[in-house]
C-alpha cells in the first residue's frame, strides 16, 4: 500500500471511529440525564416516593415518576436497572404497570425495586385481576360485559375471546395476575410482610377499583 492509501485508509478509519464514539457518547446522554436526575431527588427530599410507569401523569403527593415519556420526572425505560443508588428510595409504588413485562424481565424489576429501596421501605403494586375472566370463563351468565373496556383488546364476545382480552390486552400485557401469584412474586423478591392491601384513594385509582387486586410487601431492615 502507498503512502496516500494508507493515509487515506488511517483517516476513514479514524473518522468512522470518531462517530461511532460520538453515536456512543449522544445515546448515554439521557441515561447520564435520568442518573443526575435521580441524584438531585435523593439530595433535595429527605423521603424519595418513586412511581414506576406513572406515563405523562404528575406525581401524586409529591411521588417522583418514571417512565419512557418526556413528561415523566424521570425519562426512563423500566427494563433497564433504575437511575437510583442502593437504599435511596422510601416507597415504591405501581399501577397497572407489572402486567407490561415479561415473566423474566418482571423478576428483574422487582428486585431493583428491592434494591433501591431503604430498609422498611415499602413496595406496593396494583395490577388487574386475571382471576375475573377466568371466573367468567366458567360462568358466562355472571360476567358483566362493561369489564372489557378498552375495546381495542376486545376480539369477539367468545368466552375464550375474554381470556385473550385479560392476557393480551391488545398486545400490551405480558403476564397475568391473581392475588396468590402476585403476593408469591413480591416475597420470592425478598420482600416480608407480604400482604394484600385495599384500595388506597389517594394512590390508587377509582376508575381501575373494579378490576385490580392490591398488594405490598416491606424491604426488611
Amino acid at each position: 500500500m502507498g503512502t496516500l492509501e494508507f493515509v487515506k485508509t488511517a483517516t476513514k478509519n479514524l473518522l468512522r471511529k470518531q462517530g461511532l464514539e460520538i453515536r456512543i457518547c449522544r445515546s448515554q446522554r439521557p441515561q447520564r440525564l435520568a442518573h443526575a436526575k435521580a441524584a438531585e431527588f435523593v439530595k433535595a427530599m429527605s423521603e424519595v416516593n418513586l412511581e414506576l410507569g406513572a406515563g405523562p401523569a404528575k406525581g401524586k403527593n409529591g411521588w417522583v415518576t418514571i417512565d419512557q415519556c418526556e413528561e415523566a420526572d424521570i425519562n426512563w425505560d423500566l427494563n433497564m436497572p433504575l437511575p437510583f443508588p442502593d437504599e435511596t428510595v422510601s416507597n415504591v409504588y405501581s399501577s397497572h404497570v407489572l402486567e407490561h413485562f415479561f415473566y423474566r424481565d418482571l423478576i428483574r424489576l422487582l428486585a431493583d425495586c428491592h434494591r433501591v429501596l431503604k430498609p422498611g421501605g415499602s413496595f406496593s403494586a396494583c395490577v388487574p385481576d386475571a382471576s375475573i375472566y377466568v371466573r367468567a370463563y366458567m360462568n358466562p351468565e355472571t360476567f358483566d360485559r362493561s369489564f372489557l373496556a378498552y375495546k381495542p383488546a376486545v376480539v369477539s364476545d367468545l368466552r375464550m375471546d375474554w381470556l385473550n382480552y385479560i392476557a393480551y390486552m391488545d398486545g400490551h400485557h405480558r403476564f397475568m395476575f391473581d392475588r396468590d401469584n402476585l403476593l408469591k412474586l413480591l416475597t420470592e423478591a425478598g420482600f416480608t410482610d407480604v400482604r394484600s392491601r385495599d384500595f388506597d384513594p389517594t394512590v390508587d385509582m377509582f376508575e381501575r377499583k373494579y378490576e385490580s387486586i392490591y398488594a405490598v410487601g416491606t424491604k426488611p431492615r
